[in-house]
């Protein structure tokens, strides 16, 4: 991954509200990242490279529950990604 891009995710990453995700504030950023990965042409990130970059759960003052919400939520935004770039690729006529 292009170091602007990954910093465009750790940027987000770091100001994210993983207890609500789709905040506004929060998509706008998101949406820079998916922009500059399209552009550099990352269009497939692997998962697990996603993953690491937006940060593990081992926080433990957090309960289980608590944890599989920001997973599912950062599972939400890799797929938001996957579609984000599909709709460009197809915006594109790639």
């Amino acid at each position: 991954m292009s170091q602007q891009t990954k910093s465009l995710l750790e940027q987000f990453a770091a100001l994210a509200n993983w207890s609500t995700v789709g905040l506004p504030q929060d998509m706008e950023r998101f949406r820079e990242f998916i922009i500059s990965a399209y552009k550099v042409g990352e269009h497939n990130i692997p998962l697990d490279e996603f993953l690491d970059i937006l940060g593990s759960n081992k926080d433990t003052d957090i309960d289980v529950q608590q944890k599989k919400r920001i997973l599912a939520s950062k599972m939400f935004m890799f797929d938001t990604y996957e579609n984000g770039i599909k709709l460009l690729r197809e915006f594109e006529g790639i």
